[in-house]
């Protein structure tokens, strides 16, 4: 059997290691010269979105064989609203590397990998290959393949930049702020890689990208960060969000980014990869019914999703409203603490009276 996965991403780097486990080797195509995105990063787990699976870290362990170590627990939460400010502590998810470090989730995948051929620099046309192979996986990480193939539905982008600071961070802390002046009904956020440095980001909904680097200048003054000294900044592309009517196209499997599976809230996503590409190498190898796993996946993110609907609405004052329930202690246990999957069911009963 000749498997084809397009992207050495974490979505195609799992991919790649089920195949190698069920017995099956495919081949990767990377357009780029390594694995891993070009500019260091850090992404959040956190439990909050995450509770439907427990903890996260133990659920790919015990499902899917996959066992990540992360740069640091999360144990407190900073959301900073215009004229508010209130903190979370527990456990509340974790700090995982993104990039091309040694500790970054696609490295620690690629160590793991002993028969998988990566031919890098090279874009695979899924559509030629589709006469060539037995199944591509489309794991680009780009709406482009879904595009073709007719089944993206667009819902919006967000327009990102970011940097490193160096200084001082607490690891296991992060801070989140909410203020439409620079962020829309986005958010910027701190997130650190270690105690000496950490990602500093602006993920801003309904502005210009145009605008980018005063919204980014705005933000850091704003919020008494223009003095921070940065090793690296960066400004990617225009990153689009939206879903697939369908996963699934004769021999063509889409995974991942390429498959929506990013939650249109706080941008979370990788463990939906993650996951969406060792299903992939099941079904391709065991048969498994790929539209119904994925479904479940795409349920999860549309769930959490459907409070982009009410965000978009927001001014500051409405931030600060929500910050008047959210930090009540009751409230703050409940959402944080309890284990229970508060936004994932709350985001079910939203998606059912928009459908109303």
């Amino acid at each position: 059997m000749r498997i084809a996965i397009i992207g050495a991403g974490i979505t195609g780097l799992a991919c790649a290691l089920e195949c190698e486990r069920l017995g099956a080797h495919a081949e990767i195509f990377e357009r780029t010269n390594s694995v891993g995105w070009p500019w260091p990063s850090v992404t959040y787990w956190p439990q909050i979105i995450l509770n439907k699976f427990g903890d996260p870290r133990e659920y790919l362990k015990e499902n899917f064989k996959l066992d990540f170590t992360p740069l640091s627990e999360c144990k407190k939460i900073i959301m900073k609203f215009p004229n508010n400010t209130i903190e979370i502590k527990g456990n509340l998810g974790y700090f995982m590397s993104r990039g091309k470090s040694i500790e970054s989730l696609e490295n620690q995948i690629l160590r793991q990998l002993f028969k998988t051929p990566i031919t890098y620099n090279y874009q695979l046309d899924f559509e030629e290959a589709a006469h060539s192979y037995d199944y591509v996986a489309i794991a680009s990480g780009s709406d482009t393949e879904a595009r073709k193939l007719g089944v993206w539905k667009d819902e919006g982008n967000v327009i990102i930049m970011g940097g490193v600071a160096l200084g001082s961070f607490d690891k296991s802390a992060s801070t989140i702020f909410f203020n439409t002046s620079y962020a829309g009904t986005g958010y910027a956020r701190i997130t650190p890689f270690n105690p000496s440095s950490a990602m500093v980001g602006l993920y801003a909904i309904g502005k210009d990208y145009q605008s980018l680097l005063e919204l980014y200048s705005s933000f850091l003054k704003a919020e008494n960060l223009h003095n921070l000294q940065f090793s690296f900044q960066l400004i990617p592309p225009v990153f689009t969000t939206g879903r697939v009517t369908k996963f699934k196209t004769g021999n063509i499997l889409l995974a991942g980014r390429a498959a929506g599976l990013t939650e249109r809230v706080l941008g979370v996503g990788a463990l939906h990869s993650l996951i969406s590409g060792t299903i992939a190498a099941r079904s391709i190898i065991q048969g498994d019914d790929y539209e119904a796993g994925m479904k479940d996946l795409q349920a999860h993110i549309e769930n959490i999703s459907s409070f982009r609907k009410i965000i978009d609405k927001f001014d500051n004052k409405s931030f600060d409203r929500v910050i008047s329930v959210l930090g009540t202690s009751g409230i703050k246990q409940l959402t944080y603490n309890s284990g229970i999957d508060i936004i994932g069911l709350t985001g079910s009963i939203l998606n059912k009276l928009n459908d109303n």
